[in-house]
């Protein structure tokens, strides 16, 4: 797993709260530090009456959480023989992904076994899921601006470091590698990035002619 300190701070950019919260589930991370500090000062206040509206906000939460699962189901129906994947993605990611789904986001091919999903996540930079099939590769590219990838199933390869589910990897501007996902398990990868990755030739040629 990657050590590079991050420049981004995390607790604001919703892409990057994503990761986190993923990466807590992959981990099965205990209670974090903050949260136990705001538990003390919860149990130092005194029990405050429940509002007057508090069942209707009670309902409507339901109401909202069963929106959402018609979503998702909507979504499942879109997702192909990828469903089962979907399906077992920690909770957070799922979510994101079935929300993406529901609001008319498609999975993208970025090369032969790379297919991406944009996920509606605001804060500036790319925040997108992606698919990559065992043994395929993403060709060698350095980065425009920072650039960070979660691992959350399978694991790849960038002729640095391994990366597993868990791990993240951290790329920044000088920084060039080769991403390759390993054989055996399809590799799903949450991206948020700062920037677009910069190719060497003949890949930057068909960026600018494709646009992507």
């Amino acid at each position: 797993m990657s050590t590079e300190p991050t420049l981004i701070d995390t607790s604001r950019h919703p892409g990057l709260r994503l990761m986190e919260a993923t990466a807590a589930v992959l981990r099965g991370a205990p209670v974090m530090p903050g949260d136990v500090v705001g538990g003390t000062f919860l149990e130092d206040e005194a029990p405050a009456a429940l509002e007057a509206d508090a069942a209707q906000q009670a309902l409507a939460r339901i109401d909202a959480l069963q929106a959402i699962d018609t979503r998702a189901r909507t979504a499942a129906g879109d997702a192909g023989r990828g469903l089962g994947e979907v399906l077992m993605l920690p909770d957070p990611l799922r979510e994101a992904v079935f929300e993406a789904m529901g609001e008319g986001s498609r999975w993208k091919f970025l090369g032969f076994g790379i297919r991406s999903l944009k996920l509606p996540v605001n804060g500036g930079g790319e925040t997108q899921l992606l698919r990559i099939e065992p043994g395929a590769n993403v060709a060698e590219h350095d980065h425009e601006g920072e650039e960070y990838t979660l691992v959350v199933t399978g694991a790849f390869h960038d002729g640095h470091d391994r990366y597993g589910p868990g791990d993240v990897n951290v790329g920044r501007p000088g920084f060039s590698h080769e991403p390759k996902a390993e054989p055996g398990e399809v590799c799903y990868a949450l991206a948020v990035s700062f920037g677009q990755p910069r190719f060497g030739f003949p890949i930057n040629i068909l960026q600018k002619l494709t646009g992507h």
